[in-house]
């Protein structure tokens, strides 16, 4: 792999999840904060993964058909980054959904073309996969620590400005990044992606994701919220986001290793029961050094379970089929998934205390992990 295509993917991760160093944190309190109700959150918080439902596999299916992942990647971006600037004239539930749910058809694409091209990189020898990706991981904790700063001084509105910006960063990185390399030349024989799919072993693979990530709903749409409720400063809420991102980028950097030794599917299980964890520890306590704990957790329920789920996803679906198999991936896990978490938490919102929908969430993550066992159990038979 040459050292440029390397550091491309790198600048690439890092300046897509810098988008979400802003999004994930302080997005929800900006809409908060302008009179938006949590019903109305929650829903806003489901377009960004409702389209990422279909428009991944289609964008995935395209570019292993006509061979132009980088194209469709470029253009992606550059039409994300034109329809969230509409963010600065809008206010109305309704508007905000019309300029919202643009974005996220234009952005939902990119992140699983790219995904497919480094994971094929390092499963041929090159660059370990966690060693790009981490970068993504070091611009989060970076610009999540700076946005709670920044907020604290100018206020939450600074918030559509610092996305506006990163997203410009993230449409020029794309331009550096390596045209598509003779990796996948020769389709495979065997059963076509609708055949594979519907394998008992791949269906069980796929619920563990989707579940992992539903479990992960009321985190995303309600935490940094709850936590400013209870008195919580934005500097402390950004510490503790950095918190996670920064054992994330521990578990990343290892993550070689540990698949080498013990294999995808059982990391997978595991991390879906630490999130079991997580979550219930978040159900009981609100006290910083709990708080601090839960968010260790991180290292196992995103990065140690996203590793292992990427790095299965290839071996199911080989590198023929590569962009279809991560866009797969990406829509039951952060489209299907995150719709189901992030919706359920929203209309769940005014019956339940946030602590309630932790609880859920721990249950879910327990029913995430049985699926994984129950994949891990049946015999491979997809490549």
């Amino acid at each position: 792999m040459p050292p440029s295509a390397t550091r491309a993917l790198s600048l690439f991760y890092l300046t897509n999840f810098a988008v979400f160093g802003v999004y994930l944190p302080w997005l929800n309190p900006y809409l908060d904060r302008i009179g938006l109700s949590g019903v109305q959150i929650g829903l806003l918080s489901a377009l960004v993964p409702l389209s990422g439902l279909l428009v991944p596999t289609a964008g995935g299916m395209v570019a292993d058909r006509l061979g132009r992942r980088r194209e469709l990647v470029v253009l992606s971006a550059l039409l994300a980054l034109g329809a969230f600037s509409f963010m600065f004239a809008v206010t109305s539930f309704a508007a905000i959904a019309v300029v919202l749910g643009v974005y996220a058809v234009t952005r939902a694409p990119a992140l699983p073309l790219v995904e497919a091209t480094a994971i094929e990189y390092a499963e041929a020898g090159g660059t370990a996969y966690g060693r790009m990706r981490v970068w993504g991981s070091i611009a989060f904790i970076v610009v999540a620590l700076a946005a709670g700063r920044a907020i604290g001084e100018w206020g939450v509105e600074i918030v559509l400005l610092l996305m506006t910006g990163l997203l410009g960063l993230n449409f020029l990185s794309t331009l550096m990044l390596p045209g598509d390399q003779p990796l996948r030349r020769r389709r495979a024989g065997g059963p076509g992606v609708g055949a594979m799919i519907r394998r008992p072993e791949v269906l069980l693979f796929l619920l563990a994701c989707m579940l992992s990530q539903g479990a992960h709903g009321p985190y995303y749409v309600f935490y940094s919220i709850h936590l400013e409720r209870l008195g919580y400063a934005p500097l402390t809420i950004g510490l503790l986001w950095a918190i996670a991102v920064g054992c994330e980028i521990l578990a990343m950097l290892r993550m070689r290793a540990v698949l080498s030794r013990v294999g995808p599917l059982p990391v997978v299980a595991a991390a879906l029961a630490l999130g079991a964890v997580r979550w219930l520890i978040l159900s009981q306590t609100t006290r910083l050094p709990a708080l601090i704990g839960a968010q260790v957790l991180h290292a196992a329920t995103y990065a140690a379970f996203h590793v292992a789920a990427v790095t299965h996803t290839h071996r199911l679906f080989g590198p023929e089929r590569g962009a279809s198999g991560q866009a797969i991936y990406s829509s039951a896990t952060y489209g299907l998934g995150s719709v189901v978490g992030m919706v359920g938490s929203g209309l769940l919102s005014d019956r339940l205390p946030v602590p309630g929908l932790f609880a859920v969430a721990s249950g879910v993550a327990l029913s995430g992990a049985l699926a994984a066992l129950g994949a891990w159990r049946r015999p491979l038979h997809s490549q």
